[in-house]
């Protein structure tokens, strides 16, 4: 009779402890997933790096690196293709490129990211891969392309 006790003990203690783990898996989780977007990337062709940042309850991300200036540290690009004449002659380098980006079930969703190379805005959204690694999807209209941006 003891043995049984002491089994079935050992079985509750076993089964607690595993719901506590579960539990508190899920509670870091929630708390920590949204801001896991936060950081430095490096886009897929290698020529900017996007520092994505938290402003009030969505994620931006700017401008912070572009490799042209590596050779040329007295360049500025500006944004000549932007839709908006006054907007031209306004520095690529610290300009907000996405904006909007609001956490709801594991990615990030309803952004909006504008290419300077081509002045063109599209939607966009960000799931994360891994920590290295981040699929950003851009879409206008019917058409979507899936980019990877690694973290640095």
């Amino acid at each position: 009779m003891r043995e049984k006790k002491e089994s079935s003990m050992k079985h509750l203690t076993k089964v607690i402890i595993a719901v506590i783990l579960f539990a508190c898996q899920f509670i870091a989780q929630a708390q920590e997933a949204p801001d896991n977007i936060i950081g430095v990337w490096l886009n897929d062709d290698k020529t900017n790096k996007i520092e994505i940042y938290k402003a009030n309850d969505t994620y931006s991300g700017k401008i912070i690196w572009i490799a042209q200036l590596e050779n040329n540290p007295g360049l500025n690009p500006k944004d000549k293709n932007n839709p908006n004449p006054e907007k031209r002659n306004q520095s690529i380098l610290g300009m907000d490129i996405i904006t909007g980006l609001k956490y709801s079930d594991g990615k990030w969703v309803k952004g909006t990211i504008y290419t300077p190379q081509k002045g063109i805005y599209a939607d966009c959204e960000v799931e994360l891969h891994s920590d290295k690694q981040l699929n950003l999807v851009v879409s206008k209209g019917m058409f979507s392309k899936t980019k990877t941006w690694i973290r640095e």
